[in-house]
């Protein structure tokens, strides 16, 4: 398992992608988000994904220089089309438009569609709460058929429906949740079959509806499971209507959904709005500070503020590197050949 800098990553992956006839601009925007995801210890939106990009671009899944383009808006929402742009320019762009209507109307609604895979959402609303406002998210999609398993059944419907939300506060520089209602999301699956590695039981049922811990299930009929039962199922059915129903892309399980899809709706809400920030983000932080300070369970070391582990391994891996699985290096090498690149 090898070990690269982040600009390192960053620079295998522009080469890669100029060489596939993305704009160098576009290529770079786009392999710093999914390095950052590595940063963060979510590698499972990170570079690993360079392999399943670069086969959406052959088949037009992805059109590179593509612009998103308003279908419909008033003051406080924009409905878009991301004309499979990929996920992360699209995304960026739709929630700052979502930030100027909020900017004027206190709440901004970015609703899209018509994109391949969007990567970690926690980018996006965290662009929101650099500014100081509450950004969430809310995503569907995954290939036709699902991913997960509604409770109680084994057959797929769902995708992995992920959520996000960024809460700004006064002196706490976190409170970033991003998270699939699935039980985790796909991606770890990959990793894991990627390193030949098992996996915990109750995320995966196989073809017969048993539980398993064993990758490779879940990509032979299997189907992963919905986190907490009952209130992921709740949660995923909610999302594919906000994400999917709403925006356009409709759901894995719709007749005519042929690929990938990803639907989004994007939230932000200006806390200033509702009450002046002096009042808001003492308050907030002294919501969090009452979480740090609960006593701790037995057997642990005491409550976290979501987004707290992430940005402590975003600190060791900036000081000592990020490990790429031998399987995904000997991946992006046999990419980089076939474009006439080296990477080595």
């Amino acid at each position: 398992m090898a070990k690269f800098t982040a600009e390192e990553l960053v620079g295998i992956g522009v080469k890669i992608f100029v060489a596939a006839g993305v704009a160098k601009a576009t290529a770079t925007e786009l392999m710093k988000s999914l390095v950052l995801s590595n940063l963060l210890g979510v590698d499972s939106h990170g570079v690993v994904r360079i392999g399943q990009y670069m086969d959406a671009l052959k088949s037009g899944a992805i059109v590179p220089d593509a612009e998103p383009r308003v279908l419909r808006e008033n003051e406080a929402i924009v409905l878009l089309d991301g004309c499979k742009g990929f996920g992360q320019i699209v995304s960026k762009k739709a929630v700052r438009i979502a930030m100027e209507k909020a900017r004027r109307c206190g709440v901004g609604i970015a609703c899209y569609s018509n994109v391949h895979h969007i990567g970690r959402l926690g980018e996006y609303v965290s662009l929101a709460a650099e500014e100081n406002w509450v950004g969430t998210m809310f995503v569907n999609g995954s290939g036709p058929g699902g991913l997960v398993a509604p409770l109680g059944a084994r057959q797929r419907v769902f995708g992995t429906t992920p959520i996000a939300f960024e809460i700004p506060a006064g002196s706490y520089s976190t409170g970033l949740a991003d998270f699939a209602t699935s039980a985790v999301a796909e991606g770890k699956i990959r990793i894991a079959y990627r390193k030949g590695e098992k996996i915990p039981f109750g995320w995966v049922l196989d073809s017969e509806g048993r539980p398993t811990d064993q990758p490779a299930d879940l990509y032979q009929g299997g189907a992963l499971l919905t986190f907490g039962e009952h209130k992921g199922h709740a949660l995923s059915l909610l999302v594919e209507v906000l994400g999917g129903i709403l925006s356009g892309a409709d759901t894995p399980v719709f007749s005519d959904y042929k690929q990938l899809n990803n639907g989004v709706f994007a939230l932000v809400i200006e806390p200033g709005f509702f009450r002046p920030l002096t009042e808001y983000r003492p308050a907030v932080d002294y919501l969090l500070t009452m979480v740090k300070h609960a006593l701790p369970a037995q057997g642990k070391q005491g409550a976290l503020i979501p987004g707290e582990p992430e940005m402590a391994c975003k600190a060791v891996r900036e000081k000592e590197g990020i490990s790429i699985d031998d399987n995904t290096m000997v991946e992006l090498k046999a990419i980089a050949a076939s474009l006439g690149v080296s990477i080595d």
